[in-house]
């Protein structure tokens, strides 16, 4: 059986990896320190998703990246879940002040401080795939809240992935299309410290690989529907699983 990846950010710069089989059930969640093990880790498998930017806009194209426009636009209430991808010359800034100059610079808009909390995540993931771009058949970005939206029959989620109430909502959804879903969040729960891993980053993970687990049967969908290209040949899309006829 085919085992799906869904990958998200925790603190201390490091990442939660969840994995799903193609009958949509949850097997397991581990901590990573770095996007290299992941790579690794995940090596053989059909599909990853992972919520960070891939393909970043620079000197020769800059302004911002059609797929983070085109996901505000689905997510309207929650639009601002989308940060901003940096211009890739800021990943050079070592300080908050300084990648927001060079942001600036280039494209007329320096960077927030989530952007920022993320760039060396983002910067980490940016060097492997420019070295090996053919990665991106398997390794594609995502964004929880569109999974979501898509399970959810196109609807947004009502409540913050912050809230309590926001939780128990998108458990509901992933429920619905998981026969272990909520006992798995529970299990990985009980089993980690929430300074090591937050409750969302949990949730975020499982929506990431529970749709990769369903590209095989619903085709994926990419925000635009034609993405544009970086300077390295990197698609910079969002892809979700349209589960739309899904009863």
């Amino acid at each position: 059986m085919d085992i799906f990846f869904g990958v998200d950010g925790c603190p201390d710069n490091r990442w939660i990896v969840i994995s799903c089989d193609s009958a949509n059930y949850f097997k397991d969640a581990l901590i990573k320190e770095n996007i290299q093990e992941i790579v690794d880790y995940t090596q053989g498998s059909t599909l990853t998703l992972i919520d960070i930017p891939i393909g970043l806009k620079d000197k020769k194209q800059s302004g911002k990246r059609a797929c983070d426009v085109a996901a505000r636009g689905i997510l309207k209430k929650r639009a601002s879940s989308v940060f901003s991808a940096p211009q890739r010359e800021s990943l050079q800034g070592q300080t908050w002040e300084e990648a927001s100059i060079i942001n600036r610079e280039i494209c007329e808009k320096g960077l927030s401080k989530q952007t920022w909390g993320i760039m060396k995540r983002i910067a980490r993931v940016d060097s492997i795939l420019i070295h090996n771009v053919s990665l991106q058949s398997r390794f594609r970005e995502t964004h929880p809240e569109v999974c979501f939206w898509s399970l959810n029959g196109h609807q947004l989620m009502n409540y913050s992935k912050k809230s309590r109430y926001g939780s128990n909502e998108r458990l509901n959804v992933l429920d619905r299309l998981s026969r272990n879903a909520r006992a798995f969040y529970k299990q990985i729960r009980r089993r980690h410290k929430v300074k090591d891993v937050r409750s969302d980053d949990i949730i975020d993970g499982m929506v990431a690989a529970l749709s990769a687990s369903f590209s095989g049967q619903y085709p994926l969908q990419t925000l635009p529907e034609t993405p544009e290209l970086d300077s390295y040949g990197l698609r910079m899309e969002i892809v979700f699983s349209n589960l739309q006829d899904i009863g």
